[in-house]
């Protein structure tokens, strides 16, 4: 094949396009060789941190004296502090479950090959990191401390400056802590004597919460029209008979304050961090709301565990890490 000389010197000719065997890396010593280096930082650091940081173990456990707090491993902790803030089976069940599962399809969601196994691999991706980061680590700590009704604290000691005999209004009892909406929030509606249920008293008033702790379920067997009332299924073996709602009554404070407040908040949050995200201009795909979301998971994660292994004293209450007991 013949080259002109000329177009050689211009610089005209295209270089030769490398070959996709060319572009591929080999396992020795690409692959091993940073895994090795990286197996040795790893054991020099550890090393290093069992030299300086005093680890002894505790005394003998005793059956009869439990200790004050009480804390899981640190690797449970983000589950343990979510176990404060709503209903049991949702905190240690339900929500790592959907957690894992949407983890893993994410791979599944996000099928473009741009990007893929590459840090930041889209152009907002480094303020998309960042953004999210902020946005979730500010609203876990803020709803932990709203929980736990520090600004109630805060208003009220600024208040007191003012009026020293100043008390949490009763009109604002639910804005206390989640929690108040069950305990100390207190309202009444008028009714018919007969549509009343519940535990509280049958005096022509639906009360908020007496009356809402035992409202039955349809088709429980104990309530409704006679035709829908019937024994209890004893016909039936003892595990079934578990399985069966006979009896069954919804406790609607608990239920609002334990499982609908948080599931809101778990699907909001998420929600308007990537409305925010498409305002701004940053979001321009499914790999950006996955970078996104996958940086909030994240966040949270680190958040909770700090605040529950370092924030969190006697009878789990919310403390600054100083007064943290120590457990001998």
């Amino acid at each position: 094949m013949a080259v002109d000389a000329q177009a050689v010197a211009r610089g005209d000719v295209a270089a030769r396009p490398r070959r996709e065997r060319e572009q591929e890396l080999l396992v020795w010593p690409d692959l091993v060789f940073i895994e090795f280096i990286a197996a040795v930082v790893f054991t020099v650091t550890f090393f290093v941190l069992s030299v300086a940081l005093n680890a002894p173990l505790l005394n003998r456990a005793n059956l009869n004296i439990t200790p004050n707090p009480s804390k899981a491993p640190w690797y449970f902790m983000n589950l343990q502090e979510l176990l404060l803030h709503m209903h049991p089976a949702l905190a240690g069940v339900i929500v790592p479950t959907i957690a894992l599962l949407l983890l893993a399809a994410l791979p599944y969601l996000d099928r473009k090959a741009e990007g893929q196994g590459v840090y930041f691999g889209t152009p907002n991706a480094v303020k998309i990191t960042l953004f999210s980061a902020a946005f979730a680590a500010v609203f876990t700590a803020g709803l932990i401390l709203y929980d736990q009704g520090r600004h109630v604290n805060v208003v009220t000691n600024i208040a007191q400056h003012v009026d020293k005999d100043w008390e949490w209004p009763t009109v604002l009892a639910p804005f206390q802590n989640v929690r108040a909406i069950q305990t100390g929030w207190e309202w009444e509606i008028p009714v018919p004597e007969g549509v009343q249920v519940g535990s509280g008293e049958h005096d022509g008033e639906l009360n908020w919460p007496q009356d809402f702790e035992h409202v039955p379920m349809p088709f429980n067997g104990t309530s409704g029209p006679d035709w829908m009332q019937w024994d209890k299924p004893d016909f039936l073996p003892g595990w079934m008979q578990a399985l069966y709602w006979y009896d069954l009554n919804l406790n609607l404070p608990a239920f609002v304050v334990e499982l609908l407040i948080p599931v809101a908040l778990m699907v909001g949050l998420p929600a308007a961090l990537l409305y925010l995200l498409r305002r701004l201009g940053w979001l321009y795909g499914v790999h950006d709301a996955a970078i996104a979301l996958f940086t909030g998971f994240i966040s949270v994660y680190v958040v909770l565990t700090i605040i529950g292994a370092g924030f969190r004293g006697a009878g789990q209450d919310l403390v600054l890490p100083w007064d943290v007991p120590r457990i001998d």
